[in-house]
This record gives C-alpha cells, sequence and structure tokens, in this order.
C-alpha cells in the first residue's frame, strides 16, 4: 500500500528536485541573457517595457514542469480500476502541479 502511495505521488516530487538547480540557473544565466523583469527607464524618464524577460521564462518552464507532471501522473492511471478515482487523482495532481508552479514562480520572480 505503501509502495502503490509513493509512485502515485512520486511524479509531484519533480517540482521539488528541480527547484534548487533551475533558482541558481535562473539567477546565474538565464537573468543575464533575457534581462529581469524590473521596469527600465530610459533617457526621457519614460518606462520601458521588456518584451520577454526572465519572469516570463521562468513562467514557462514551471509550465512545463507541470505539463510533464501531469503526464507521468497520467501513466498511473492503470493503477487503479474505478473510473471516478482516475478522475479525483488527475485532477488533483493537476490542481496541486499548478499551485506549486505558481508559487515557485512567484518566488523566483525578479522585480
Amino acid at each position: 500500500m505503501a509502495r502503490k502511495v509513493f509512485r502515485l505521488a512520486s511524479p509531484l516530487f519533480l517540482f521539488f528536485v528541480l527547484f534548487s538547480p533551475y533558482s541558481i540557473v535562473n539567477r546565474r544565466f538565464i537573468v543575464e541573457w533575457f534581462g529581469c523583469g524590473c521596469p527600465k527607464i530610459d533617457e526621457l524618464g519614460n518606462v520601458v517595457q521588456n518584451d520577454f524577460n526572465a519572469n516570463d521564462f521562468t513562467a514557462i518552464f514551471w509550465l512545463l514542469v507541470t505539463v510533464a507532471v501531469v503526464s507521468l501522473s497520467a501513466l498511473n492511471l492503470k493503477l487503479m480500476k474505478k473510473r471516478w478515482l482516475k478522475a479525483v487523482y488527475i485532477s488533483s495532481v493537476a490542481f496541486l502541479s499548478l499551485l506549486i508552479s505558481y508559487s515557485f514562480c512567484q518566488t523566483l520572480m525578479w522585480n
């Protein structure tokens, strides 16, 4: 039973495995390449918006991780027999994945 629960929850661990390496790469490289999400001021004192910055890249990255986690979780559906249980499982994983992605994006935002 514990092995089955661990296998069902294991795709969610991908978020926590990727958080530390991504935050290091984000700080050292991604911000250098794309710039931070900070508003830039031109010579006339006008705020210039960045078209694409590290915050956008971070949001896309965690969205792709969310898709990967939900896809990996879909492989675990064969462990369940009841259709309603499958629906509850996959919707719960999708909800938790979006919640974790949102919190990680907020944590890694450059203001």
